[in-house]
């Protein structure tokens, strides 16, 4: 099957691995965090990524400042589906409901 779930990917002295992984929790998006070792993490990502590092669907992103405007997108998307995923039925901009 397609691995669809996100991975973090961080060491455990890295503080902005650690707002990451929270942010995450906090948004309640399933994810699976990966804590590497200085050794570890040349095997795990391609040469010279920044931590931390997200997997997303094969895609690596890598950085704060680019990691938070994927998670805001993301959350912006998540939002979207609970919304339409609920018992109720919402009137959009142009009128029509579910």
């Amino acid at each position: 099957g397609i691995e669809m779930m996100i991975k973090l990917y961080k060491t455990k002295d890295c503080q902005s691995c650690a707002e990451v992984e929270a942010a995450l929790a906090e948004m309640v998006i399933s994810h699976k965090v990966v804590t590497l070792n200085k050794n570890d993490i040349a095997e795990a990502l391609p040469p010279n990524t920044p931590l931390p590092a997200l997997e997303d669907g094969g895609q690596i992103i890598s950085g704060l400042e680019a990691i938070a405007a994927h998670l805001a997108a993301l959350e912006d998307f998540v939002n979207q589906w609970r919304k339409f995923q609920g018992d109720s039925c919402y009137i959009d901009d142009d009128g029509r409901v579910c």
